[in-house]
């Protein structure tokens, strides 16, 4: 199986190249899915068919679908969802407003975590593509599995006891309904099975693609995404370029855009794709033109890069944590280590890392930064 994800800034034009690549693999006989996380869906619109919150036929070896959050709720978390309508009515809240308030915040990203799990667990199709929300939903969609898996491990057990002893007392107290066993039952399903997609993610058969535009804030916000999905333990196995100018049109802009492409090459040290700028709209038929000038020859489900962005070296009694953080500078970069946990800040980034138990036991006795890697000596 293959695992791609489409990210970048909105606009870029992602979700056509993650449509155009579908359409690539199902040519070459790969039973393809192809599935947009984003809210905000325009899939439909790249295929010009009509797509369900489940997999719709596009062509032979294609299906595509768009998530949709209240589908889900209603199909399998309606026990979370009738108590928060329950919780919120309890609270004055009007029916209609309880209902709405019922679907929280970031479920949008549970969802499409959970129809990944599925189909990937089903064994159905040999490549899932993932047609993501802009960059910065695209991240925090990225998180959830080791948030997920955090938050299990340090908290829940914890409350759940908690809650058994106080529920009997608390609750007429203070006259709001606690979740029964029920609903504490699916959140914890629920959070069991987002942790599994971390090692999914991390895994060989996974890679995320950036799709770009040369233009300086386009690659900054592509930088800092690439930064995230190093220090998170993510494979980019390419970077795509889309929307360059043809040679002789607007010469000015086109000069631009080569400065920049320049820059792109030099900087990101992956494969990179060049799209051209097209004069129409790219949908339907014009799909399949687009996936021969992106792919060529090549095969899509390849691994076109493959670098563990977090690697573990041991040599006597010392062990180096080398973990890539590229684009940020020495200044940028802060690192605790508490218990079997090392925390890495780097820019705006966070990272909570769970140490093996073989280096949970030692102390870190130095850390270097050179070239985009932090090495990280333990010792003990």
């Amino acid at each position: 199986m293959r695992i791609l994800l489409f990210t970048g800034k909105g606009g870029v034009g992602k979700t056509t190249i993650a449509a155009a690549t579908g359409i690539k693999t199902a040519q070459l006989g790969y039973k393809t899915l192809v599935m947009s996380t984003d809210p905000a869906h325009s899939l439909s619109d790249s295929f010009q068919r009509k797509l369900n919150p489940y997999p719709t036929e596009i062509m032979k070896n294609l299906h595509a679908m768009e998530v949709n959050v209240e589908f889900e709720l209603e199909r399998h978390w309606s026990s979370i969802k009738k108590y928060l309508e329950i919780f919120f009515k309890s609270q004055g809240i009007e029916d209609v407003i309880a209902e709405e308030l019922a679907i929280f915040p970031g479920f949008d990203e549970f969802a499409s975590l959970l129809n990944l799990l599925k189909f990937y667990r089903s064994g159905e199709y040999d490549v899932i593509i993932l047609d993501c929300a802009p960059t910065g939903e695209t991240l925090r969609l990225l998180s959830v599995p080791e948030v997920a898996k955090w938050y299990m491990r340090r908290f829940f057990g914890i409350e759940r006891k908690i809650l058994k002893i106080v529920k009997p007392v608390a609750e007429p107290l203070i006259n709001v309904p606690l979740p029964p066993d029920d609903v504490l039952d699916k959140i914890r399903e629920l959070y069991v099975e987002l942790s599994n997609l971390k090692e999914i993610f991390e895994s060989d058969f996974s890679s995320v693609r950036i799709v770009m535009n040369p233009e300086k804030i386009v690659i900054r916000e592509s930088e800092r995404a690439f930064t995230y999905l190093n220090l998170f333990g993510y494979n980019v196995d390419c970077v795509i370029v889309n929307k360059i100018l043809p040679k002789g049109f607007l010469a000015e802009w086109r000069e631009l855009q080569e400065k920049y492409l320049k820059e792109i090459e030099e900087r990101f040290p992956v494969p990179i794709f060049k799209v051209e700028f097209k004069f129409t709209e790219i949908v339907g038929d014009m799909l399949f033109e687009l996936a021969d000038e992106i792919y060529g020859d090549r095969d899509p489900t390849e691994i076109f890069y493959r670098d563990k962005p977090i690697k573990i070296l041991k040599e006597d009694s010392t062990t180096t944590m080398i973990v890539k953080t590229p684009f940020v500078s020495k200044e940028d970069l802060k690192l605790f280590k508490r218990g079997d946990e090392l925390i890495i800040i780097a820019g705006q980034w966070k990272r909570i890392v769970t140490l093996p138990q073989s280096l949970a036991l030692k102390e870190i006795s130095g850390a270097k930064f050179n070239n985009g890697e932090l090495k990280i000596i333990f010792e003990g």
